[in-house]
């Protein structure tokens, strides 16, 4: 049988963080070019480039974000190589809109977190009712009638959950917990 090698879990590493954020790595590059072809063309050199470099990248930091300042390069390397485009915005201008998609999205990943933990701390039927509604996108008639409920109380419990989780997911964001 083959031991691991440090190459082996070096590989390991780096896909698994690839893959984890790959949807937030493609929606930042394709807000910034706008075309999905160049954007999963840029993914690719942008992937490439984070593999040569994954040696300067320290495990347990954002790699997500790390991703996006590569990104950020390659982007401006790109959009210099089109000519034959208009460029809408000089580099200073896509500098700051560059570096304003990071802070969203990583707002938008600390929310994300906080929803996780605050979804913890609803008990097990309010759970339910949320896994109802939102994961099996089951109507409020229909989850009424399970539970032998009026739709006014549905609703209700519903907007109260949702209630809670927005004003905990709120508090975790202020308190900079995450």
């Amino acid at each position: 049988m083959r031991q691991i090698s440090d190459n082996d879990e070096k590989v390991q590493q780096f896909s698994a963080l690839l893959v984890s954020n790959h949807r937030r790595i493609y929606g930042f590059i394709l807000t910034l070019v706008h075309d999905r072809t160049a954007a999963e063309d840029i993914q690719q050199d942008v992937s490439a480039v984070l593999w040569q470099k994954f040696d300067t990248f320290e495990i347990g930091t954002d790699f997500a974000a790390w991703a996006m300042a590569v990104s950020r390069l390659t982007i401006l390397n790109w959009r210099r190589k089109q000519k034959k485009l208009p460029l809408s915005i000089d580099d200073q201008q896509f500098a700051l809109l560059a570096d304003e998609a990071v802070a969203v999205s990583c707002q938008h990943e600390a929310r994300k977190v906080a929803l996780g933990e605050c979804l913890e701390k609803i008990d097990s039927s309010g759970q339910e009712l949320l896994a109802s509604r939102f994961e099996m996108a089951q109507s409020v008639t229909s989850i009424a009638e399970q539970l032998g409920r009026s739709r006014v109380a549905i609703y209700k419990r519903l907007n109260r959950i949702q209630s809670l989780l927005l004003d905990c997911i709120n508090e975790k964001v202020r308190e900079g917990v995450l």
